[in-house]
């Protein structure tokens, strides 16, 4: 008897309870350590835009990453540049333009909530049974080789 192959559909729905399964278990105590600092959720975003960049953003890149109104970036950065999360320079060109980058501090804080995050999917992976999880990393496998990487131009700087 031959198996047929799972609709689109289903494995959207699969994929979609096995996301909400792990939001459950790591999303909470995540939210939870943000909630305990002094940082808004826009401060995260801006801290993790940054954190991506390849180059200094200006604050209106900034404000376009992250979808705030420059004014509210602004102010953000000057609350991050406070507790010494963002360094903030003038532009080499343009001395109007201010640039921001993660401070080491900055760098330390993303890089240690990741960390805390894959403890907390490593504790979910080792949940799985060995047998069970030599097929869960093969189909992940093969999935993450048919998903094109996410690539987001906006913070290439340009080269002309």
């Amino acid at each position: 008897m031959s198996r047929s192959e799972p609709s689109i559909d289903a494995c959207t729905s699969l994929l979609a309870s096995f996301l909400e399964a792990i939001a459950d278990r790591v999303c909470h105590s995540t939210a939870d350590r943000v909630a305990s600092t002094e940082l808004t959720l826009s401060h995260l975003r801006m801290l993790l835009t940054l954190s991506r960049s390849d180059h200094d953003l200006s604050v209106n890149e900034l404000a376009d990453a992250v979808d705030l109104s420059v004014a509210a970036a602004g102010r953000g950065a000057d609350r991050l540049v406070a507790l010494d999360l963002v360094v903030r320079r003038e532009d080499e060109t343009d001395r109007r333009v201010k640039r921001l980058r993660l401070s080491s501090r900055g760098r330390e804080l993303i890089r240690s909530q990741f960390a805390i995050r894959e403890g907390e999917l490593t504790d979910l992976v080792a949940e799985i049974p060995a047998d069970r999880r030599t097929d869960f990393h093969s189909g992940l496998s093969t999935a993450m080789s048919c998903i094109e990487p996410a690539t987001d131009h906006r913070f290439e700087k340009e080269t002309s």
